[in-house]
């Protein structure tokens, strides 16, 4: 989650659980100085949304996808370690300033919408995509894919923006997983995608998850 820091990175979600956040990380971050992007639905397929659910403000911190994430690939000798020592003094640093505070933080109740809280157990579809979580673009901006994968035999590559994933158009990353839901193994499907500005189509084969 946090093992791969590029260029000082780091994304923070769920910051719309307290109106509150906001404040706390631009004060942190004057003394970590990182490029941090923040994001506001708190229904995410992680930890942090059962601590939500129950009425406490979380965050999730992140530094994003990669090739090896979730696998036995990802080995320490290929952790950042000085990114790590970053992240955990900026989380160290933010948490000693809610500690501080003379009132708890004040919880937000934001609206669940149909794309919010996807539950990736539900995707069987496998594409090796590697989704980029930390900029928010309009469809699904790629941090890069899979060598081998079906992403890859299709084309299409890091910095492309996919825009529409067989009948489904993609806004944001909550598009694309349901538009993984219906997709079929091994059926080809039409995706359209954005480089350097400019539209393209290929065609992508879903296979089995592995």
């Amino acid at each position: 989650m946090v093992g791969r820091m590029e260029e000082g990175k780091l994304n923070l979600q769920s910051v719309g659980s307290s109106p509150d956040w906001p404040r706390l990380i631009e004060q942190t971050n004057v003394v970590a100085g990182l490029d941090v992007a923040l994001q506001n639905d708190p229904y995410l397929p992680t930890d942090s949304t059962a601590f939500y659910q129950a009425g406490v403000p979380a965050i999730h911190v992140f530094t994003g996808s990669h090739e090896d994430y979730h696998k036995p690939s990802d080995t320490a000798d290929t952790l950042n370690y000085e990114g790590i020592e970053e992240v955990v003094n900026f989380a160290a640093l933010l948490t000693r300033k809610v500690s501080r505070l003379e009132a708890s933080l004040e919880y937000a109740k934001v609206e669940r919408t149909r794309e919010s809280g996807t539950d990736r157990d539900t995707v069987r579809a496998y594409t090796g995509t590697i989704p980029n979580y930390t900029e928010e673009v309009q469809g699904l901006l790629l941090s890069g894919v899979v060598g081998g994968g079906p992403a890859d035999q299709a084309g299409l590559q890091k910095g492309d923006v996919i825009i529409k994933f067989g009948e489904r158009e993609i806004a944001n990353i909550y598009d694309y997983t349901f538009a993984l839901d219906v997709a079929k193994i091994d059926e080809p499907l039409e995706v359209i995608y954005v480089r350097d500005g400019e539209k393209h189509t290929t065609t992508l084969t879903p296979t089995g998850r592995k």
